[in-house]
């Protein structure tokens, strides 16, 4: 099965900034990933802190835990 190749060390510029945005800190294999094309790691990060961040509800309405 292939596999997409995660980005490594030293990566550009840009993609260095992009990962400092999605991830502060050593970036997990996921996010450097999405790295490898930029648009799509632009589209993933806002998605990403969407997913993640303290807007979604619960099912019941409540605030997201």
């Amino acid at each position: 099965m292939s596999r997409i190749a995660l980005l490594e060390p030293p990566c550009t510029d840009q993609a260095g900034a992009r990962l400092a945005r999605m991830m502060p800190g050593d970036a997990p294999p996921l996010f450097r990933m999405f790295a490898r094309d930029l648009p799509m790691a632009g589209a993933m990060h806002g998605w990403g802190r969407y997913e993640l961040g303290s807007r979604l509800t619960s099912l019941d309405g409540g605030p997201h835990a």
